[in-house]
């Protein structure tokens, strides 16, 4: 069946042909007089070029000479030449003797090439977006079977051609895979083909070999050219997913250079817009929002947003900023607008879930990501948001251990965390249930050494969390399985007022966390914490913590602390922040068998320096230095100076799967008695 996009071709062909008769014969002229007098000069117009005025001198011909064989194939190789290849193929295979194998394959193919091309037209059900491309795939099929072919020996035309119907196809897997046995027989694939190798190399996730391909595509596009753009910023993207940012962000900002906002035609009276500017600015905005400048990309997206508040594409951009600079409300908004504007915005859509899923609301995420999953099953971000579903729901676990050693230059230990202590346990969640409920478990062994006597708290725990939008509570219970054997209770209740302030309450029956000095005499302890975290942005957090103990020996202590974190600098591959705190606490007991300051304080200054080593979309490898100093002051015992050091690493394997251990060093005084801890610590979390 001829597509609706050659139908208007062939109407648009026929009315200038039939235009073109008219002219001709207005002008007085008189049609020729045989038939080959008539063949000659419309051969004389397709060598020309002519390719209207020989379609009417065909027709006209044909009204005198209905049964000429050669007025037939003029007719069909024109109609062909002009564009309506579909009309073309039909009279070609309603008397296909009258064309050689050649002649025959170039219609063939034509048709086929026209087919390919509108198969990526709009369509306004998206749910049939791949109509076009699969019947372009069917007249492939009909042609080589008709052709006695299988796809290895179709003609170099045709597996060309087919590289792109692959790519509307979603199947990149065997555009990639046709392309380098294309490499491999020798043959060299030309430049227009190369555009859905080098876009399918990036579906899978081989950017350092889609740049060099794309490269080669671009220089082959002439200046002008609406795709141009499209492609080079394809290009960019490449290679920043190839991690050259540094290669990357000139390419943009040149290609944003090149073109004015405004473009000005001769002799116009006034200027247009440039939307060639406007893509690559886009695309220039959102390379730079990957290599960290969050803050800049915001600024110039929400410039755009003013002047084109229509635009689905800077609503949608602006949206994953703001996601990523952990305003989700305000994200989800922006995400909303874009759908409005495009409901078939794949953008606007997989948007919204990623910020419902960060407010947890993955109930309002569902019915959106089911639609994406039926209408775009095979796309990368498809894929990737499958993922991400699947972790959010599915199990999350941690398993933690670590180790320490305490000395004080060959006197004995009195640091609260014994001589030797460690710790190891794991974590986990069940899938969560109803959108709001997950089983959660757990075990640890906490220990230490107090004059060559090792004290444990190895305690299981079983519970509840129930997380919906602002609110998370998570109730446990506990079990103590030492000499103590004691049942303890936790419960933990966030609450998140806005994108930017989130506090919390946190409630323990026989904390396990309470100093294990004391529970060495048989002293445990219950506490409270209230919490309150400022971030207004991925820049700056701030936290405060006041926090209660209340021991079975009726000392009762009470500690404030309020840490600031602060980026200082941002690099794609490399960030600095600086790291402030203060602390104060108090206890009522002076006499108590185990550390316990009637008065400190302690303020502490640092840096923190992360390096990003290696990346490979989800998986990296980096490692971070700490560094922080500052003095600490216990009544009765004056003050000293405290310094601490930290360097680790972190593995992520894949999404949701990291390792991360490092090793701690400090000089902390206890009663006025400086001593030496040396650590080391591992953590592995599986999940969101």
């Amino acid at each position: 069946m001829p597509t609706p996009s050659s139908m208007r071709r062939l109407t648009l062909a026929l009315a200038l042909a039939t235009a073109a008769t008219s002219s001709w014969a207005q002008a007085g002229a008189s049609a020729p007089a045989t038939l080959e007098s008539s063949l000659g000069e419309i051969r004389q117009l397709r060598d020309q070029q002519q390719w209207q005025a020989a379609l009417a001198r065909i027709e006209q011909a044909a009204a005198r000479y209905p049964d000429s064989d050669a007025l037939y194939a003029l007719r069909v190789h024109t109609l062909s030449e002009i564009g309506a290849r579909e009309r073309a193929w039909q009279l070609y295979r309603a008397r296909p003797q009258l064309f050689s194998a050649e002649e025959a394959q170039r219609i063939e193919l034509d048709r086929i090439a026209r087919l390919i091309s509108a198969g990526d037209d709009f369509v306004a059900d998206e749910a049939r977006r791949l109509d076009g491309a699969r019947a372009a795939e069917a007249a492939i099929d009909d042609y080589l079977r008709r052709a006695g072919l299988d796809a290895s020996r179709a003609p170099l035309r045709l597996r060309y051609d087919r590289l792109e119907l692959l790519n509307q196809l979603e199947r990149h897997r065997e555009v990639v895979q046709e392309y380098e046995k294309l490499r491999a027989e020798g043959h060299e694939v030309p430049a227009y083909a190369l555009i859905p190798v080098g876009a399918s190399l990036m579906d899978q996730k081989r950017p350092k070999e889609a740049a060099p391909v794309l490269e080669k595509a671009i220089a082959a596009i002439p200046d002008g050219d609406p795709k141009k753009v499209e492609f080079q910023a394809m290009h960019a993207y490449a290679l920043m997913e190839s991690e050259r940012y540094d290669l990357a962000q000139p390419e943009l900002d040149a290609l944003v250079a090149a073109n004015p906002e405004w473009r000005v035609a001769p002799d116009a009276k006034e200027a247009f817009p440039n939307w060639d500017r406007y893509h690559a600015e886009i695309n220039q905005t959102m390379v730079r929002s990957y290599g960290g400048d969050l803050a800049g990309a915001q600024k110039t997206l929400e410039t755009m947003s003013v002047y084109g508040p229509d635009d689905s594409g800077v609503q949608s951009s602006l949206g994953s900023v703001y996601d990523r600079r952990g305003w989700h409300e305000r994200a989800l908004q922006r995400h909303r607008m874009a759908a409005t504007l495009d409901p078939q915005s794949v953008d606007a859509r997989s948007g919204q879930i990623e910020s419902l899923l960060e407010l947890q609301r993955s109930d309002q995420a569902r019915p959106i990501y089911d639609e994406l999953q039926r209408v775009y099953p095979d796309t990368l971000n498809s894929r990737t948001l499958r993922d991400r579903w699947q972790r959010y729901m599915g199990w999350q676990w941690r398993a933690f251990a670590g180790w320490g050693r305490s000395d004080a230059n060959g006197n004995r230990s009195v640091s609260p965390v014994g001589s030797r202590d460690g710790v190891y346990g794991i974590e986990a969640e069940t899938p969560l249930w109803d959108d709001r409920w997950r089983l959660t478990a757990g075990y640890a062994d906490r220990y230490a050494d107090f004059n060559d006597r090792r004290i444990h708290d190895r305690r299981g725990a079983v519970g509840v969390r129930y997380a919906y939008d602002r609110l998370d509570v998570h109730l446990q219970a506990n079990r103590s399985f030492d000499d103590l054997d004691n049942t303890g209770a936790s419960l933990d209740i966030g609450w998140r007022f806005s994108d930017v302030l989130d506090a919390g309450l946190a409630l323990r029956k026989y904390d396990p966390e309470a100093s294990l000095q004391a529970r060495a005499f048989g002293i445990t302890a219950d506490s409270a914490a209230v919490s309150l975290d400022w971030h207004p942005s991925e820049l700056t957090t701030v936290g405060a913590t006041a926090q209660a103990y209340r021991f079975e020996d009726g000392n009762r202590r009470q500690s404030l602390g309020v840490d600031l974190d602060q980026r200082l600098l941002t690099r794609p591959h490399f960030l600095l922040n600086g790291l402030a705190s203060i602390y104060t606490s108090r206890g009522t007991r002076d006499d108590a068998p185990y550390f316990n300051p009637s008065r400190d304080a302690s303020m502490e200054l640092g840096v923190r320096a992360d390096q990003l080593v290696w990346r490979e979309y989800e998986r990296h490898f980096r490692h971070r230095l700490t560094a922080t100093v500052g003095p600490y002051w216990q009544e009765g015992y004056g003050t000293a100076w405290v310094p601490s050091l930290r360097y680790e690493h972190e593995w992520q394997f894949a999404a949701g799967k990291a390792l991360v251990y490092g090793i701690n060093w400090s000089r902390p005084v206890y009663d006025g008695r400086r001593e030496r801890h040396l650590g080391f610590d591992a953590e592995f979390r599986w999940g969101k």
